[in-house]
């Protein structure tokens, strides 16, 4: 009884330590600069950084500073005015599973996603999400 009580305590403790899971998700928002779609990236993490990580179990997010450099501008309408929006986006290697939902559109690339998420304010805001136990190719 106290060997499992032992490893159950030492699992627990194993998973709620956010630096030892390593699943990520990043956040970007995006602000249309002009009317012709194209976008600035504004800060929007804690302390004034451009991006917001959280980690699996982690409570709050943790600042990230760098910017991801984008490999393909997406144009997308903007479901809230219905202006077309500009958005650089990371995406790896493949061929993604497109989900439309009424506020955002998911990159589904099986263990990585890739989301825009349309705010009633004009912006999008870009969420890089590494999946359970992996972390950000990047």
């Amino acid at each position: 009884m106290r060997q499992q009580l032992r490893w159950f305590l030492l699992s627990l403790v194993l998973c709620t330590m956010p630096s030892l899971a390593s699943a990520e998700q990043l956040r970007f928002r995006f602000v249309p600069t002009n009317a012709c779609g194209a976008t600035a990236q504004v800060p929007i993490g804690p302390e004034g950084t451009m991006g917001e990580l959280r980690r699996v179990l982690g409570v709050r997010p943790l600042p990230y500073p760098f910017v991801v450099r984008a490999n393909q501008i997406v144009t997308f309408r903007h479901p809230y005015n219905g202006r077309n929006i500009s958005v650089p986006l990371r995406m790896p290697e493949g061929q993604p599973r497109l989900e439309h939902r009424a506020d955002r559109i998911v990159y589904n690339f099986g263990d990585y996603t890739v989301e825009a998420r349309f705010n009633p304010d004009g912006s999008v805001d870009v969420i890089y999400n590494s999946g359970l136990l992996r972390p950000l190719p990047f």
